[in-house]
């Protein structure tokens, strides 16, 4: 638990403490990684999804924190779905053609045209948007819709890297 919420939180902290105060002063843009799995919890995994969650929150924070500064930095949150690394090989995604396992070659070529358009929050695939409006139906009936997407049992072949 404490090495994935250092490598997946603690480390966005420390990093950004150590290049905020020079950006402040020349702008830049922060990117931060997360996950989908830090925007809708995945059985399996519940120390990688918390701390992607936390990830998310993160960047939130600091969007507002730059913003009430005034400063030129921008910041954008990344949260592909799961990417073809290796690292979560087994994953299986029951609908393919909505939630398909990502080509790290695709995930770098959407945050870099993320980057160029300041966009804020970088979903992937796009079909994962809709967690948004799901989450302001009943919580029974989000869980139905998870169960449905197979996204409950996503995980149950893993065998990539832990």
């Amino acid at each position: 638990i404490y090495r994935t919420f250092g490598v997946n939180t603690f480390a966005l902290f420390w990093t950004t403490r150590a290049f905020l105060e020079d950006m402040i002063d020349r702008g830049g843009h922060i990117v931060n990684i997360a996950s989908a799995a830090g925007l809708i919890g995945t059985h399996r995994l519940i120390d990688y999804s918390s701390s992607k969650f936390a990830a998310v929150g993160f960047d939130e924070a600091l969007r507002m924190e730059i913003h009430r500064l005034g400063a030129p930095v921008q910041t954008t949150v990344v949260c592909p779905y799961f990417i073809d690394t290796g690292m979560f090989a087994g994953v299986r995604s029951r609908f393919s053609f909505l939630l398909p396992i990502l080509k790290p070659e695709f995930v770098v070529r959407e945050i870099i045209r993320a980057v160029k358009k300041n966009r804020k929050r970088l979903i992937l695939p796009r079909f994962v948007y809709l967690i948004y409006p799901t989450r302001m139906l009943p919580i029974g009936v989000f869980d139905w819709i998870v169960r449905l997407l197979g996204i409950h049992r996503a995980m149950d072949h893993f065998h990539g890297r832990h």
